[in-house]
């Protein structure tokens, strides 16, 4: 049995998913307090992208298979 990297298991895309929704939502609110629209709307991006990695990423990953 091969021994698998731990960020490429889901466990890892997940966990890498969380630290990125973790740093927007520090980016919301540093774009809140200095009343910095641009940078509130970058980490709300932030946020949906990393909500939709996971399930994109698995099912792309079935796809090929």
């Amino acid at each position: 049995m091969q021994k698998e990297c731990f960020f490429k298991t889901k466990t890892g895309d997940l966990i890498i998913a969380f630290l990125v929704i973790m740093i927007a939502f520090m980016v919301i609110l540093a774009g809140l307090s200095e009343n910095i629209d641009l940078l509130s709307g970058t980490g709300c991006l932030f946020i949906v992208l990393a909500m939709l990695y996971s399930p994109v990423k698995t099912h792309f990953r079935d796809w090929r298979k």
